[in-house]
């Protein structure tokens, strides 16, 4: 008989690690949330004869839905559906987790993303090109928050809530006026994660989105780090971006907008 799944509140810090470090994009969240978000997140870990097969990490930084990440895809991992929140929530789960994510917690729009990987061994190639691309500073937290509101589009929801002064955010300039952002939402020694990279209307296609990332990649390959990012299966342009700037897939996910009204 199979030893039962046991569902418990935390997370096991040494064997995270260890499997960070032979994936670490997947479990990137995870190490920096543990340790920098603890107020804003918590762990789900599914235990199965005293070793974690799976775990969810559940973060609570937007008041409209919690945000899951789905962790396991072995003998037991299942059972991390009873741990879910209510809805709604938005679940990134791998595409194995999918059937027991429904089952749980009833059907949603779905979004196919894969995870990507730069390595730290590619040299990065400096950014050029119009405008300029730079970190943007402490007392551009303002502009920051009035530009982000304004675009009301949901890859910059998080911008309000970021402060310049801590968080690694990356802003691109036409004239001097605030036209696209993107952020490090992650930076570990050993990895570091892309995140809402977002150019506003009027001003895409002029390599603003790839001089964002490309900035970003600069400053991690110089801290010695890797790149990781999650692009949805759709968007093609995106993705040849990345692929051009040295990143390739490394895992797939889905994410699932379950009474969220949220989009990767």
């Amino acid at each position: 008989m199979d030893a039962p799944v046991e569902l418990r509140p935390t997370i096991d810090r040494g064997w995270l690690e260890e499997v960070a470090a032979r994936e670490p994009v997947e479990h990137a969240y995870a190490l920096w949330d543990l340790d920098r978000h603890p107020g804003t997140v918590r762990f789900v870990s599914a235990v199965r004869r005293g070793t974690t097969v799976g775990y969810l990490l559940v973060w609570r930084g937007l008041p409209a839905a919690a945000i899951v990440h789905w962790y396991g895809t072995g003998p037991g991992s299942e059972g991390l559906a009873r741990g879910l929140p209510a809805r709604p929530l938005v679940a990134i789960v791998p595409p194995e987790a999918r059937a027991p994510v429904l089952a749980a917690r009833g059907g949603g729009r779905e979004y196919p993303e894969r995870m990507m990987l730069r390595s730290p061994e590619r040299r990065a190639e400096p950014p050029d090109g119009p405008g300029a691309v730079r970190p943007i500073a402490g007392p551009e937290g303002p502009e920051l928050r009035a530009w982000a509101r304004r675009q009301q589009d949901p890859q910059t929801a998080e911008y309000p809530g970021l402060d310049p002064a801590t968080d690694a955010l990356w802003g691109a300039f036409d004239a001097g006026r605030l036209v696209g952002v993107a952020r490090a939402a992650v930076r570990l020694p050993h990895v570091w994660i892309v995140a809402g990279v977002y150019v506003e209307p009027a001003a895409r296609r002029r390599g603003f989105g790839h001089r964002l990332v490309a900035s970003i990649v600069t400053a991690a390959t110089a801290a010695g780090a890797g790149v990781g990012l999650y692009v949805r299966e759709d968007r093609a342009e995106a993705r040849r971006l990345y692929e051009r700037l040295g990143f390739r897939t490394v895992a797939h996910r889905v994410w699932i907008d379950l009474g969220a009204g949220l989009t990767p």
